[in-house]
């Protein structure tokens, strides 16, 4: 178990170093204010976005009495990265890196808040049975499971507008739920 521990606490590492370096470039002050109101409208609309986010899953995370995320900036950067990799398909197919929980959403159109891109996993808990640890969607409650999953602490999204003109929602959960047969909280 502690070498798995040792394995996240790695990839966040580089996750940080990442993110620190890519900021770094992108955050020089070159002295000019050209686009200085238009970057404070996307930093506002961002902010806005992870609020929704983090309410929505931390709404929930309440009703079942677990202890509410807190955002990543890091695990956001490796989400905008994936998110981006997948511009030019909008697919919702699994990231490579399976330290992350991962869930997706694509909505048709561009104007997606992220209160209704992250609604539908929360949603999937009207057909989860705690009882007998089971789910009656007929696709399952995998992404619900994961957002309420005891043990997940950290959540970094991305938010993108594909090629097509859809909407790509990737989030990114650690550590990771919805693994062996465990009942999320």
């Amino acid at each position: 178990m502690s070498s798995r521990l040792n394995s996240y606490l790695a990839i966040l590492l580089l996750l940080a170093l990442a993110s620190l370096c890519e900021s770094s470039s992108l955050n020089a002050d070159d002295g000019s204010d050209n686009g200085t109101d238009l970057d404070a409208a996307r930093r506002a609309r961002a902010a806005a976005t992870i609020d929704e986010l983090l309410s929505v899953h931390n709404e929930a995370r309440q009703a079942v009495g677990v202890p509410p995320l807190t955002w990543s900036a890091q695990i956001a950067a490796y989400a905008k990265n994936y998110a981006q990799s997948r511009r030019g398909d909008c697919a919702s197919r699994r990231s490579p890196l399976f330290y992350f929980g991962e869930n997706m959403f694509v909505g048709k159109g561009r104007h997606w808040n992220g209160t209704s891109l992250a609604s539908p996993w929360v949603e999937e808990g009207r057909w989860y049975d705690y009882e007998t640890n089971s789910c009656a969607a007929p696709d399952g409650c995998a992404r619900y499971t994961q957002v309420v999953w005891r043990n997940t602490t950290q959540l970094g999204c991305a938010r993108i507008v594909c090629d097509s003109g859809d909407t790509l929602l990737v989030c990114d959960y650690f550590p990771p739920g919805n693994y062996g047969r465990g009942r999320p909280y």
